[in-house]
């Protein structure tokens, strides 16, 4: 049985797939830098049996795997893995900690780079297996430089040939490790930001009289835009709105009324229904009370695609992975997470899903989250486990054709 090879090959290869992960967390890269990280993927690529490997990707730094399966042509699968670090100084006084100064794999992306290189060994030596093909797509620039948008229109990943499914996990301190969560709808939430420039007009301090205070304006926007949330959507809407920059002024002056003042922030939602009505009263607000106020508001405002996955894949992936993990292990995450993942750009144009893979050793509450300078992988097994799980997704979809 083919499940059973899949397990016997993630322990064969255990050592090995953590290794390469404590190799990467030593030496992280930020987004769209990771070129020794890209070099030790394509490197370890190149010596597995029948993988053709196309490196250069994505700006140069994206790497991708392809394999085909001996039992004919068929369906095509992508798994995709991020692959850069943060701008975080490490402080888990780990072994392995991280050797580049202010940089660190603070979200677990080294664990998703492994896992999916644990997988192309695994599916590599059952190549005699299955037929079809199988992409390995090791992608830079998730942490907000776009790496997902350029290996899908760029270097286009999803063709030749083309892709019918897609998956991807993110590992999770909020889950016991071991378990994997399936998303019911959305993975991750739509997001979107926003800018407001008031433009009023500046004068001496003592004399407000003859300005127009732009930060006086903005103060009442802000205030404004707080009843969105509280008070125009519905209870049941999951939405964010966070004012998260305000500036004005040179810093280094006290008695000078500015010309401008300028707040950015972000939005999150799981329906773009909510994030178009949120972008629609910012404008309507904003601009309202600046002319209220005898000044003018610049507002732009961007939305961008949310991860929702394919309701067939649902029960696909959560049957597909009960072989590996166990049914206990696996369940349904009924709950919209409103965090960014750029793998919009994928599950937009193929269907498929996103997981999240259990980390949390102790009490979840008690575990430091993503993107935090103490955030550990403590039970590193669960990383050859995942590599089990993407390939049995893999095999099994290709064998049905479909979820």
């Amino acid at each position: 049985m083919l499940t059973d090879k899949i397990k016997e090959k993630s322990l064969e290869h255990s050592d090995y797939i953590i290794d390469f992960r404590r190799d990467l967390h030593m030496n992280p890269e930020l987004s769209m830098e990771e070129h020794r990280t890209a070099r030790r993927i394509a490197e370890e690529l190149s010596k597995m049996e029948g993988m053709e490997v196309l490196d250069n990707l994505a700006g140069g730094t994206g790497v991708m795997g392809l394999l085909k399966g001996t039992k004919g042509s068929g369906k095509t699968v992508l798994i995709r893995a991020d692959i850069d670090a943060l701008p975080i100084q490490e402080t888990t006084n780990l072994p392995f900690a991280s050797q580049n100064e202010g940089v660190m794999h603070a979200c677990g992306h080294d664990a998703h780079a492994a896992w999916l290189l644990g997988s192309a060994k695994i599916l590599s030596e059952l190549r005699n297996e299955f037929g079809g093909c199988i992409k390995f797509a090791f992608q830079p620039g998730e942490e907000g430089f776009g790496g997902a948008r350029k290996m899908v229109i760029e270097s286009k990943v999803l063709e030749n040939p083309p892709v019918d499914a897609v998956f991807a996990s993110h590992v999770w301190p909020e889950i016991k490790a071991g378990e994997m969560h399936v998303a019911e709808r959305c993975a991750f939430g739509y997001t979107g930001r926003f800018t407001i420039k008031v433009i009023g007009k500046g004068g001496h301090g003592s004399w407000p009289h003859g300005c127009i205070d732009p930060i006086a304006v903005a103060h009442q926007i802000y205030t404004g835009l707080q009843q969105i949330v509280s008070r125009r959507l519905l209870e049941t809407a999951a939405r964010v709105l966070s004012v998260c920059m305000i500036h004005s002024g040179p810093q280094d002056k006290r008695n000078i009324i500015p010309d401008t003042c300028t707040m950015t922030g972000t939005l999150r939602a799981d329906k773009l229904e909510v994030m178009e009505n949120m972008t629609a009263m910012i404008q309507k607000i904003s601009k309202g009370i600046a002319e209220a106020n005898d000044a003018v508001a610049e507002v732009s405002t961007e939305i961008n695609d949310a991860v929702i996955n394919t309701r067939e894949a649902v029960p696909f992936c959560i049957e597909s992975a009960a072989k590996i993990l166990g049914e206990s292990n696996v369940k349904i995450d009924t709950e919209p997470h409103l965090g960014g993942e750029d793998f919009n750009e994928f599950i937009t144009r193929v269907p498929g899903a996103y997981v999240f893979t259990g980390v949390a050793t102790c009490n979840p509450e008690d575990a430091y989250g993503l993107h935090n300078s103490n955030f550990t992988i403590e039970d590193e097994s669960i990383i050859p486990k995942m590599s089990a799980v993407f390939s049995q997704f893999a095999l099994d979809f290709l064998e049905k054709g479909k979820f």
